[in-house]
């Protein structure tokens, strides 16, 4: 077969930022094929490019790598755009008429099924019950998920399918809320006692998982995302179809950006399917297998966040640890066996005590594991722990954009003691930890520049608390932007191709009017960006 020689383009007139020490600065670069041949002066790039290279002029505008997300969940927040979408409701009453008018327009579904509520902006800030979904309709079943993905309520109708009524037990990691005077269910179903009722819901088809991936991707790719970490292997019962879903839009070139899947995989018949799918996975350039995801525990937002002593204003309660240690020990073990990294969900002290232990005793267990564990989320630690995390060689996937949500109620839930080190990003970067910046989404927007601002800034969206809150763990521009950039990369092994614009690495990277580093941070929350290129080649707008 005749060798085809790579096109190159030259891209000039630019202000690059590539983010390398050994060259931080450019005004021009040169792409051959899906990599980055050369970044520097005009003149150097031009005396690289051969007469037929294209040109694309920039204009004086500002480039920088492509964007990561770290940890998020592209399909779930596909799928949030397919139902009622909660996250505008300030009260019960317009939940329950955001779901009314879903049902009104959307007569043929059999499921009404809807995301993104947080009662903390109620008033007062209680929970929807049975009772409060009823009204969306009775003759469908009704399921509302909360803001965190890790409490839901159930309408009777759901209850009733799933077969939940006064004498169902709590299963083991979750809990079924109850009437303190009737023991019956209040439809609040919190950590695995959801399942009891998603287990239920019809199951999307592949082109059903395609074309909400095709939208979410392009969405991603319009926020200057290059790359996403995304959590969409749920369990073996799904693993195939969705997996295929990814596979076919890979195959067919309709990805736009980027994807390594995280997968759940919560017990060791689980792991074990997953890890025969993962070694037989042949990673192409925009698709491929990664971590472990496992959850320790829930939200501090529904107070499911293991926590090592009681929370502030609940003191009955430490939170809902998802394992015993030894079964975190056992399932973090396997994929220490199998060098297969793992990521494990932790937000409260409780549970990153636990993760801590199952990564320690896999390292000292398996010393060849070398898959740089992570805890994503990391909300309410401790010194000790953040010291342990560091000599662990922890990656903390992180996610700032939860602050101008959870300040107004963090301090709230762990008392000011224990908020000292909560979402301690300074701290964790001058003990050396290494931070990969992500979103949670669909939990909170995933448009990187709004967790740059809530890095730099610590403060709601107006301007709340003066100065930001615990200031101290600010972090400044260049952080942030790392956070979103080489973090990422670092975290999924991948800083040899991505993460700086240098030589040799995937030509990824988002064109900007404006320059991130320099511009007051208010103003990223408007910042858009004009193009973005995925292995060369313009993905966005």
């Amino acid at each position: 077969m005749p060798h085809t020689e790579q096109t190159i383009t030259v891209f000039l007139n630019a202000k690059i930022l590539t983010l390398d020490p050994l060259k931080p600065h450019g005004e021009a670069m040169a792409v051959q094929g899906e990599r980055i041949l050369a970044v520097g002066a005009k003149e150097d790039i031009l005396a690289l490019a051969p007469g037929s290279a294209a040109r694309e002029d920039l204009e004086g505008q500002v480039v920088i790598p492509g964007l990561g997300d770290s940890h998020m969940h592209l399909l779930n927040w596909g799928l949030a755009m397919d139902g009622v979408e909660l996250a505008g409701a300030g009260s019960i009453q317009e939940l329950i008429a955001l779901g009314q008018a879903y049902v009104h327009s959307n007569p043929g579904r059999e499921w009404i099924l809807g995301r993104g509520f947080n009662h903390e902006l109620f008033s007062p800030p209680r929970l929807p019950t049975r009772e409060d979904l009823d009204q969306v309709s009775t003759v469908h079943p009704v399921i509302f998920t909360r803001v965190c993905g890790h409490i839901c309520t159930a309408n009777s109708k759901a209850l009733e399918l799933a077969g939940i009524d006064a004498n169902t037990a709590d299963p083991p990691g979750g809990r079924i809320d109850r009437d303190e005077h009737t023991g019956k269910p209040t439809g609040v179903l919190r950590e695995n006692a959801m399942d009891l009722v998603t287990k239920l819901i019809p199951s999307p088809t592949v082109e059903d998982y395609r074309r909400i991936l095709r939208r979410a991707s392009a969405q991603a790719a319009a926020l200057g995302l290059t790359t996403v970490q995304s959590n969409d292997l749920h369990g073996a019962r799904s693993l195939a179809k969705r997996l295929q879903a990814y596979q076919e839009l890979d195959q067919a070139e309709e990805l736009p950006i980027r994807i390594i899947l995280q997968a759940s995989m919560p017990s060791a018949g689980d792991l074990q399917a997953y890890l025969e799918v993962y070694q037989a996975h042949a990673p192409s350039s925009k698709l491929a297998l990664g971590p472990l995801k496992l959850f320790a525990d829930g939200s501090l937002g529904g107070r499911t966040a293991a926590l090592s002593r009681p929370y502030a204003d609940a003191p009955h309660t430490k939170g809902v640890p998802i394992y015993e240690q030894g079964e975190l020990d056992e399932l973090v073990l396997t994929a220490a066996q199998h060098n297969l990294q793992a990521a494990v969900h932790a937000i409260g002290d409780g549970a990153v005590d636990q993760v801590l232990s199952s990564f320690e005793r896999a390292q000292s267990l398996f010393p060849a594991w070398n898959q740089r564990p992570r805890i994503i989320h990391a909300q309410i630690t401790r010194y000790d722990q953040l010291v342990r995390m560091a000599r662990l060689g922890v990656v903390a996937d992180i996610q700032p954009i939860f602050v101008p949500t959870d300040l107004h109620f963090a301090e709230r839930r762990v008392g000011a003691a224990r908020a000292e080190y909560a979402y301690a990003w300074k701290t964790m970067h001058s003990l050396g930890i290494h931070t990969a910046g992500g979103s949670d989404c669909p939990v909170e927007p995933c448009n990187p520049f709004w967790g740059m601002h809530a890095a730099i800034t610590r403060q709601d969206r107006t301007g709340y608390p003066p100065g930001g809150w615990h200031p101290q763990e600010r972090l400044n521009a260049q952080e942030a932007l790392s956070l979103f950039t080489t973090g990422p990369a670092y975290a999924a092994h991948e800083e040899h191709c991505k993460g700086t614009l240098s030589p040799g690495k995937l030509a990824d990277f988002v064109v900007l009017p404006q320059n991130p580093l320099e511009i007051d941070p208010w103003e990223l929350l408007d910042l858009k960006a004009s193009a973005v290129y995925v292995g060369g080649k313009k993905v966005s707008p």
